[in-house]
């Protein structure tokens, strides 16, 4: 089928509907977890030790070789698509085998360290809790690589609703668990994690192994470690990785950070993330991971017309999103957290640290939208240094506004959210300004409809601000709903007066687009 800005908006739609479970279902997850353990250190140490774990994950699994496979994929498939089934049989033995080295390596080294290391208690628990869960690494990475299958032939849906396997076994570790003192139970929910892992690659297997049968692979026991193809793939992955390392560094370092500052401050940071991902991964991740294939087939069939033009209906498409969103967390965003969250053990003080991290999250929402749009831009043309590039000095940055605010300011967690948000803007511009440089980005109806957007939401926002201003309402939940009663009712008038059609005539075609899609995959 002919990649078009409609096609693009159907498979984003596809993307859009298998996440929407997906975040349901995490936060499901995430409000058993606030129920049952709160904010407190044992939890806080569990949730930095998952980033740390799962700290390759980007780089060998969603991430650097997703953005590598891809075009090398596509690339290969419109030459012979047989070899490009053996090139994936190919990749996915060879990740194997070096995720499985990796994690017993790492698994001897951080036992080593709990024998014979002098650990202060947190720091004890936090390297056992890394330990026990390392092998799911192994799992979530090769999901990650027959996502990338799945994507190449437009089946969205089924890579995106996968991590609801992973959130439900998540959540019966919770009920399991959920009277356990928070120290004892973290080790058993280490152990869940492992089978959550494994379970979301296993809800992608059977249909990666068809596709496969139709790219005519008949074995898949005869791989060549050291192919050609491999080696090809070998420098955009390096390339990637840098990049992709960066960011993964930044996460992890913005865990110890917060631990730093204060012992909650990890799971502060978790929760807000949490909120400020699921548009982020709606909007943001669902028209990447769409844009890449048709990107890079319009590069290799060198069609710069349709290149600018996918990258400027993207790019205006998530700012219709992402704009309101970004004021709605800053309006709604300590309310929603209350609802969300504040029960159980989740208190007073952790709804504040919360909301405190989630704004500083909400300012970063719209760079790191357009971050994730830029860098297929460039992988699309086998360019993988300056999104590298990017991330690095992003990375510095990050590093050092957290030593500043943290430790040479003696502010709180919430400052290490603004670092975040700060170095995405920082990435954004940096991106934008290289790729302006060979071509334009944007069209000549980004400026117009960007201003239609800011009234709209400006209108939303008097809405929402006189509600709060005249009436008071009883309870939270009614409280909520009004709020966003005021805030969309005015929003979406001024949108329709406007013909913002960015906002009206997109997201609700395109999920309507992925029902009927499903329903032709099912039958």
């Amino acid at each position: 089928m002919r990649d078009t800005t409609h096609s693009i908006a159907h498979s984003a739609g596809r993307f859009f509907s298998g996440t929407m479970l997906s975040r349901l279902t995490g936060f499901l997850r995430d409000i058993i977890m606030a129920f049952a353990f709160g904010t407190q250190e044992a939890a806080a140490a569990f949730l930095v030790a998952f980033r740390l774990a799962h700290l390759l994950r980007r780089l060998l699994g969603e991430g650097a070789l997703q953005t590598a496979f891809i075009p090398h994929f596509e690339k290969l498939r419109r030459e012979d698509p047989v070899r490009s089934g053996a090139f994936f049989c190919d990749l996915a033995a060879g990740i194997s085998g070096l995720l499985i080295v990796i994690a017993a390596i790492v698994m001897a080294l951080l036992g080593g360290i709990v024998l014979w290391g002098d650990l202060a208690p947190g720091n004890r628990e936090i390297v056992i809790l890394t330990l026990i869960m390392m092998p799911s690494l192994v799992f979530i990475c090769l999901y990650g690589l027959n996502a990338s299958l799945l994507q190449c032939e437009k089946n969205f849906f089924l890579s995106s609703v996968a991590p609801c396997a992973f959130n439900a076994i998540w959540i019966v570790g919770l009920f399991c668990l959920w009277k356990w003192e928070a120290s004892q139970a973290m080790p058993w929910l280490s152990l869940f994690i492992i089978v959550a892992c494994a379970a979301q690659w296993a809800v992608t297997l059977p249909k990666t192994l068809a596709i496969l049968r139709g790219l005519g692979v008949r074995s898949l026991y005869n791989v060549k470690w050291l192919s050609q193809d491999l080696r090809l793939l070998a420098k955009p992955l390096f390339l990637g990785m840098i990049g992709i390392s960066a960011a993964q560094i930044n996460n992890a370092l913005d865990s110890l950070f917060a631990r730093y500052a204060e012992p909650e401050g990890p799971a502060y940071l978790w929760y807000a993330i949490r909120i400020q991902q699921l548009p982020l991964a709606l909007f943001g991740i669902a028209i990447s991971g769409a844009l890449l294939p048709p990107l890079a087939r319009a590069i290799k069939n060198n069609d710069a017309a349709n290149y600018t033009r996918f990258l400027d209906f993207a790019l205006r498409r998530s700012l219709a999103i992402m704009l309101p969103i970004t004021v709605g967390i800053f309006l709604l965003g300590e309310l929603s957290i209350q609802l969300i969250y504040g029960r159980g053990l989740f208190s007073a003080d952790s709804v504040q640290g919360t909301t405190g991290c989630l704004w500083a999250y909400g300012f970063g929402l719209i760079p790191m939208t357009f971050v994730l749009i830029l860098g297929p831009a460039f992988y699309a043309q086998d360019d993988y240094r300056t999104p590298s590039q990017g991330a690095v000095l992003a990375m510095g940055l990050n590093v050092i506004l957290n030593t500043l605010m943290i430790s040479g300011l003696g502010l709180g967690a919430a400052s290490v959210a603004w670092a975040t948000s700060i170095s995405a803007w920082f990435n954004f511009f940096y991106l934008a300004h290289f790729l302006r440089k060979r071509m334009a980005i944007i069209s000549s109806a980004f400026w117009p409809s960007m201003a239609k957007i800011s009234l709209a939401t400006a209108a939303g926002s008097a809405g929402l601000l006189s509600i709060n201003y005249w009436l008071a309402f009883g309870t939270p939940w009614m409280n909520l709903l009004v709020q966003l009663g005021a805030f969309l009712a005015p929003f979406l008038v001024v949108a329709k007066l406007c013909k913002v059609d960015d906002i009206l005539g997109w997201m609700p075609n395109a999920f309507l687009d992925a029902k009927t899609q499903r329903r032709k995959e099912e039958g």
